[in-house]
């Protein structure tokens, strides 16, 4: 069978990657180790190179069009403007529709999964079988953190929602994407809800643990796309907000995101920008708290690598994160709108990884995810839904 995956942000020599693209990469070697033949459509490279394999997964990185820069002079007359997404996603379509098509003439495509709103021409033209994974879509992040949404994000929408309508299959890795997509739509989905895997390396990894009487600092990890959505400046708001003492006891280094406010008076903090994932594992290793800030999320990756390795979980409360963390036994989730309360989290993770009171917790949320994500049940389910 011969899968295809449209995730532009699937892991590449360069070019930004996310978490849906992490799950397509875990996903698609798994369908490799099976016999399954597995080709993906990624975001743009640096390079004009027009495909690389990666093992044995055929990757085509998709150019960018000139033709997406109509919609910035779109958006400067009054009317047109209000369609300057709806046509970037319409070009952005033709572009993969035309490429699945080349792809599908090297060997025939079976089944094409895309992330989100998809390729809108295919459910015109019928020429894939598809499935749809709900990632979250600019215009779902938008309106659950609180920013405008105009004309433009609402017409897009619709012309995304009908291409989900559509699909075969709609699979999600949280029930609270589902039930916004829902809303948005208004009517009830026929969907599957299946977590994300986890790399099988993580079932192999030792949890490290400090001892009480250890004098090295308490080390703090966050990482995500450079987005305020996620976060990274509530963040600093918190760490701005910790005792002098807590302070000096604590490392704290971003991957990924810039600060848009001034950092230069917390010596603590170690700005670095996105890293490829194997340095970024390594990054992991030396970490005791990984923090997940998001306004709004679907699903994070970050959390799931962060329990899998054994670390201590501090994330704030929104869209599916909760569903991932599981009890209060498992981490620590507060609101992002209560500054006070991301503090109270902090301050007590901190403390229990000070008096290596952390262990249990620590244990409890590795076992959770391992159970939650475990690869071979997570393929094999997903393997049922795709020939079923």
């Amino acid at each position: 069978m011969h899968i295809c995956f449209v995730e532009f942000g699937y892991p590449r020599p360069s070019g930004a990657v996310g978490g849906a693209g992490t799950y397509v990469q875990i996903f698609s070697r798994q369908l490799i180790k099976m016999g399954h033949d597995v080709s993906v459509l990624c975001g743009d490279m640096e390079n004009s190179i027009t495909s690389f394999r990666d093992g044995e997964i055929l990757v085509f990185p998709m150019k960018k069009s000139y033709l997406g820069y109509i919609p910035y002079f779109m958006n400067k007359i009054p009317i047109i403007k209000n369609f300057s997404r709806l046509f970037l996603y319409l070009i952005g379509g033709l572009s993969i529709h035309c490429t699945l098509r080349k792809v599908d003439k090297l060997k025939k495509i079976d089944l094409i999964e895309y992330t989100e709103g998809g390729d809108f021409w295919n459910t015109i033209t019928r020429k894939f079988r598809y499935t749809t994974h709900l990632h979250g879509s600019p215009y779902t992040f938008k309106k659950n953190s609180g920013q405008i949404i105009t004309r433009s994000d609402w017409l897009h929408r619709k012309a995304e929602h009908y291409f989900i309508n559509r699909a075969e299959k709609i699979v999600s890795p949280s029930q609270s994407m589902v039930e916004l997509v829902q809303n948005e739509m208004g009517k009830k989905l026929s969907s599957y809800v299946i977590p994300y895997p986890i790399d099988q390396k993580q079932n192999t990894r030792k949890i490290i643990y400090k001892n009480k009487i250890e004098k090295s600092k308490v080390m703090l990890f966050f990482a995500s796309r450079n987005d305020p959505v996620k976060g990274g400046d509530l963040f600093i708001d918190a760490l701005n907000e910790l005792t002098d003492k807590l302070q000096s006891k604590i490392k704290v280094e971003f991957f990924g995101y810039y600060p848009n406010q001034d950092v230069s008076n917390l010596d603590f903090i170690t700005i670095n920008k996105f890293v490829p994932r194997n340095l970024l594992m390594k990054a992991y290793e030396k970490t005791d708290i990984c923090v997940i800030p998001s306004y709004f999320d679907n699903s994070p990756n970050t959390i799931y690598e962060a329990m899998a390795a054994g670390k201590i979980v501090v994330a704030s409360s929104v869209g599916g994160i909760p569903e991932i963390v599981g009890g209060p036994e498992n981490g620590f989730l507060f609101n992002p709108l209560d500054l006070n309360d991301f503090v109270d989290k902090i301050t007590k993770a901190i403390k229990s990884v000070l008096m290596a009171n952390d262990k249990m917790m620590r244990q409890k949320s590795r076992n959770r995810i391992l159970s939650l994500a475990n690869t071979d049940k997570n393929t094999d389910e997903r393997l049922r839904l795709i020939l079923g």
